[in-house]
């Protein structure tokens, strides 16, 4: 947590820094950004839906907790206008463990994303509602997170998506929660003998970065 707060603190403290370097930040921001955010993820839920083809019982449950934890995103934003801005991103979920267990997992999705500003550019904060879309690209566990030899695990990711709402703070700053989810298949396979099931991952993240003019 300690470290979580002081990532938080240096994100702020160089997003007012840029500010008091900058001519104007309060001018109409129709320009490329590339915004870089540090989340933190707020306890989620792990599911393995009862349409699943099989049982992993080496996590014990058909829906298990999850752990607190972070993550880092990167966006390239390209304003259509002072009303909406479109672009793409990319997330890393650092690892998190299903609660109570040794077991960690991540995702890393690649989305198109949509910001909606329903009063433009005001000066200040000029509030936004955003939605994301995309694919996991990477699925990821340890070996706590896997079943033993000789079984044989393949995680495989699957759709991508979140909608949430945030500010920008005098062009430079952005802060947004965020409710995401993510898809993927965790499966097993020994010798012809192989089972599947369909994982789902939901979570709210509190987001916070800075955006750099291009």
């Amino acid at each position: 947590m300690r470290i979580n707060i002081l990532m938080i603190a240096a994100i702020l403290a160089a997003g007012i820094s840029s500010m008091i370097f900058a001519e104007d930040r309060t001018a109409p921001a129709l320009k490329n950004r590339l915004v870089i955010k540090y989340g933190l993820d707020s306890n989620g839920f792990q599911n393995y839906p009862s349409t699943s083809t099989g049982t992993i019982t080496n996590l014990g449950t058909s829906s298990a907790g999850v752990d607190l934890g972070s993550s880092i995103l990167m966006e390239f934003q390209h304003p259509l206008s002072e009303m909406l801005s479109i672009g793409v991103g990319a997330t890393y979920n650092l690892n998190r463990n299903i609660s109570g267990t040794s077991a960690q997992f991540s995702f890393l999705p690649v989305y198109a994303t949509a910001s909606l500003f329903p009063f433009g550019n005001v000066p200040g904060i000029a509030p936004y509602a955003k939605v994301d879309l995309g694919y996991n690209v990477a699925y990821t566990g340890n070996d706590q997170y896997k079943w033993n030899s000789p079984f044989q695990t393949a995680l495989t990711g699957g759709m991508y998506w979140g909608i949430g709402a945030g500010a920008r703070i005098l062009n430079t700053i952005f802060a947004d929660i965020m409710f995401t989810s993510y898809s993927g298949t965790y499966q097993v396979t020994l010798g012809p003998l192989s089972t599947q099931a369909a994982v789902l991952y939901t979570k709210v993240s509190l987001n916070a970065g800075i955006g750099f003019d291009l």
